[in-house]
């Protein structure tokens, strides 16, 4: 680190521990583990504040429930951020703080480091140019980040005075300083392939600061046709480049690991939503959105519906003749929108749309009816919407089909996963242009025989868990000609489906075209063996990607024999409600040679003794184990030395909840070199974590009664895990 950049560095640091009243004699670790307490104690005290941010126009404050107030009187101090000083103004801010751009020495470094040395010093003139591009942006961080990414690789001089003479050409008149920004960074807009473009703008149809999943986002491009198929053996992973091109790019950013949590209030437990979720800067998110309107000049031709465009631009105010893409997708329980009760979502005058996306995330618990009343008018007048050829509906209580689905002939995506759906309307074989369909987590009770096989252009089949209710003798009927009506789909790339008798499952093996991309199991089995044939896995080694078992009455797990592939797509992996099953055997093959890519194991409500056999997986990064009440140990320590072959190199969060009879988890031979989180819930019998020292780990969550009961060799790194725990109290 230059000396310079050391000073300001010890500058910082120092100027932390006054503002947070440390002790300065406190040793390294310790100061750190306060450091973190105090600053989350600071945080927790600024969201009780009154500050909006990243405001985008004048709102009202009593509205929103501030009082104003008389004189001195309840007089209250209200901090607010925005990217417009005209917002200010309208706001009557008394005193306003511009934040300034980076110095011009941190900003040549910053726009040096994406760059790349290569490329600076592929010229003599490169880096005199580079200045000049540096000095055009400003000192802005998003700024110097895309275009400098953009530069990386340009290495002759002509290419760097383009990109001058551009920059130039942005600083036009009678524009405000937003729209000058968004000139500039068009520039790594422009620099990507035609496709990655519209893929990119589609990325802005997801509300700000969502985390945004992957495969989601690939099956959104898949429905509107902007992949290239041809040569991809999985139409997946067209998808994963263009993402990783956007990622290069900065364009998007990937989620890290412990970034952001999702509670399961089911099973309370945690997912981590790490490499696969992006997300996108909300600078560049408006800049895509600004693009998509023709550079700011057709402001309602995307429109996003998220509760702050109601709030803040109003229901009314939208043109909606010219609408062509609308979305609204919420998240939480608690989620509002700010318009009149019995107005539609979407008015029937919205003749020019093509693509409405809605995720309203209702959950099992309650239904929110207030929403239904909104989403009602759209299900029953879709057939309104004659150009429309991208539907999602999903989360959204709905109990039937949308009416007159039969009359979208330009429908090629629909989605209406997550719903209480019971029955498969007829008319909708006449969607023949039908190329993705989901009808994931439905209550489907009636499925018309012929419907599947009429869908000649099926490219995409989700049929997961919608079958949650029904009698064996009615699944018997439902899914045994299903299956068979598979065979008719010459088209199809991608199938999800659950199972629920073994002869399904035999039939499914028999179709010569098995493109399953996720297999749920959910049946009880003939035998108390279940083996996983070899020809299943020579069939599903390109395509697999889940595989979740609810196999009841199955004692063994036979993994192995004739395997001659890898399962080099699977990536999760669940056993659940197999209560009696007491052991997975592993014949002729090593668990990390079958499965490379495996990133998140979970076992709930299961059997197994132990689970030794994950120590090596090259990829895990979740393992979760749920009420499974015969582990006494968790891990024995079978084959190489971790010095020779390490433990768990992947590993960043380990769940462990309702393991009455865990007395430790392993020996101090397994190390955890990755793992960032361990959450320890209701295992009484625990007396020991397996941790010599705290690496990277950052989150210890447990009840109070299970740290205090805990025993220690070494007092100094109880008192440096100290810091990380997070006592959880459960209602």
């Amino acid at each position: 680190m230059p000396q310079k950049s050391l000073r300001r560095y010890k500058s910082f640091v120092k100027s932390l521990i006054i503002s947070l009243r440390l002790p300065f004699n406190l040793h390294l670790r310790s100061r750190s583990s306060l450091l973190g307490q105090r600053w989350w104690c600071r945080k927790k005290k600024l969201t009780s504040k009154k500050y909006s941010d990243d405001l985008w126009g004048e709102i009202d404050l009593e509205r929103v429930g501030i009082p104003l107030g008389l004189g001195k009187q309840f007089k209250k101090k209200i901090v607010i951020t925005t990217r417009s000083v005209s917002v200010c103004d309208l706001m009557g801010v008394e005193e306003s703080v511009r934040v300034a751009g980076l110095e011009t020495e941190d900003a040549l470094r910053l726009f040096y480091e994406k760059v790349g040395e290569k490329t600076v010093k592929s010229h003599p003139l490169i880096p005199s140019l580079a200045q000049e591009i540096v000095k055009e942006l400003g000192g802005l961080p998003l700024a110097l980040i895309t275009i400098g990414v953009s530069m990386r690789g340009k290495k002759g001089p002509k290419e760097w005075k383009d990109r001058i003479d551009l920059l130039k050409k942005s600083r036009l008149k009678g524009i405000d300083e937003e729209e000058k920004l968004f000139h500039r960074l068009k520039l790594s807009y422009d620099s990507l392939n035609e496709k990655s473009k519209h893929c990119f703008l589609v990325c802005s149809l997801w509300p700000e600061d969502y985390i945004i999943n992957k495969t989601k986002l690939i099956e959104c491009w898949l429905g509107l046709g902007l992949l290239d198929l041809s040569d991809a053996r999985n139409i997946y992973n067209p998808g994963y480049e263009v993402i990783s091109d956007l990622l290069s790019a900065c364009l998007l950013e990937e989620v890290k690991g412990s970034e952001h949590v999702k509670i399961h209030i089911a099973i309370r437990a945690r997912a981590v939503k790490g490499p696969e979720h992006v997300k996108m800067h909300d600078v560049i998110r408006d800049m895509a959105l600004w693009i998509a309107h023709d550079e700011g000049k057709e402001k309602d031709k995307w429109v996003d519906l998220n509760e702050r465009v109601l709030k803040q631009m109003g229901h009314k105010n939208i043109s909606w003749s010219c609408v062509e893409r609308a979305s609204l997708l919420l998240t939480g329980f608690d989620d509002r929108l700010d318009f009149p009760c019995g107005v539609p979502l979407i008015p029937c005058d919205a003749t020019s749309l093509q693509f409405v996306m809605v995720k309203y995330s209702i959950s099992w618990v309650s239904r929110d009816l207030a929403r239904l009343t909104q989403i009602k008018p759209l299900v029953q007048n879709v057939s309104i919407f004659r150009k429309l050829a991208f539907l999602q509906l999903s989360h959204c209580g709905l109990k039937s089909f949308p009416q007159g689905i039969s009359d979208l002939e330009k429908l090629e995506y629909l989605d209406l996963s997550h719903n209480y759906i019971e029955s498969v309307p007829e008319e909708l074989k006449h969607v023949r242009n039908l190329r993705f369909l989901s009808l994931r987590t439905n209550h489907i009770f009636s499925f018309p025989k012929g419907v599947l096989s009429e869908l000649k252009e099926l490219m995409v089949l989700d049929l997961y868990s919608i079958n949650s209710i029904i009698s064996e003798a009615d699944l018997e009927q439902s899914w045994t000609w299903s299956i068979n009506e598979l065979r008719c789909l010459s088209k199809l790339r991608c199938l999800s489906i659950t199972l629920y008798q073994p002869t399904n499952f035999r039939n499914l093996l028999e179709l010569s075209n098995l493109p399953v991309r996720k297999l749920c199991l959910d049946y009880g089995n003939e035998t108390d063996t279940l083996e996983i044939p070899s020809s299943f896995i020579e069939k599903v080694k390109d395509n697999l990607y889940k595989l979740e078992l609810q196999v009841w009455s199955v004692r063994k797990l036979v993994i192995g024999s004739n395997y001659q592939n890898q399962l080099g797509n699977l990536e999760f992996l669940s056993s659940t409600h197999m209560h009696e099953l007491e052991m997975i055997e592993w014949s002729n093959i090593a668990p990390e040679d079958l499965l490379p890519m495996l990133s998140d194991l979970s076992f709930k409500d299961c059997g197994i003794r132990d689970v030794s056999w994950t120590l090596y997986l090259p990829s895990l990064r979740r393992l979760v184990l749920y009420r499974c009440c015969h582990i006494v140990q968790l891990f024995e320590h079978v084959g190489e030395s971790s010095a020779v072959k390490p433990t768990f190199p992947s590993l960043i969060l380990l769940q462990l909840d309702d393991i009455p009879e865990m007395e430790i988890i392993c020996d101090e031979s397994i190390t955890f070199p990755s793992l960032e989180r361990i959450e320890i819930l209701e295992c009484p019998k625990l007396k020991k974590l397996p941790f010599q020292s705290r690496d990277k780990l950052k989150i210890i969550e447990t009840e109070r009664e299970c740290w205090e009961r805990l025993e220690w060799e070494d007092n100094d790194l109880k008192q440096d895990l100290q810091g990380l725990v997070h006592y959880t109290k459960w209602m």
